[in-house]
């Protein structure tokens, strides 16, 4: 059986399925966020039903064969800087499926639909995805700019990575 690698948009009707899944992103990103759980026993969620609500935004499942293995989540303006057309803001795949290129497969499926200037940020501390987006980018012949910065969440101030870039049409057609 031919395995289908697809992403799908999130919307109103499958928001459950999204907000469950972003709880377990809260809990993988909390090595570098250093967030804590709340009283209820999830993480503090700001409000993400913009995502599936603004037309600016852009929030699709990443699929194998039906299956959600998790999501990948671009902003564009005024979402984004003055600069940039579009942000991978968030990008995750469960443990059991990293490694298996599910993830470039989502963010090539992406590239093909926005094509434009980027703007990807990520913990410094967070080698596997510094890592990803390096090898990605590099994979495509994509010049980058590399800006480091640091964010202060809930009173940690944490080191971050910017990666700038543009994607083309014609680029991806190599």
């Amino acid at each position: 059986m031919e395995e289908k690698r697809e992403i799908q948009q999130i919307t109103d009707s499958n928001k459950e399925q999204f907000v469950n899944l972003f709880n377990y992103y809260l809990y993988e990103l909390s090595v570098y966020s250093q967030e804590d759980i709340g009283p209820e026993g999830t993480f503090d969620m700001e409000d993400i039903s913009p995502y599936y609500r603004d037309e600016r935004l852009y929030p699709y499942f990443i699929k194998l064969n039906e299956k959600i293995l998790g999501f990948i989540l671009v902003t564009s303006p005024p979402y984004v800087a003055e600069d940039v057309d579009y942000s991978v803001q968030e990008l995750f795949v469960l443990p059991k499926y990293r490694g298996t290129n599910i993830a470039k497969d989502a963010v090539m499926q992406i590239f093909k639909i926005f094509s434009g200037r980027y703007d990807v940020g990520m913990f410094k501390s967070n080698v596997r995805a510094v890592k990803f987006w390096t090898k990605m980018l590099s994979s495509l012949d994509i010049p980058v700019v590399v800006e480091e910065g640091f964010i202060e969440i809930k009173g940690n101030v944490i080191q971050t990575i910017g990666m700038k870039f543009t994607v083309s049409d014609m680029k991806l057609r190599l």
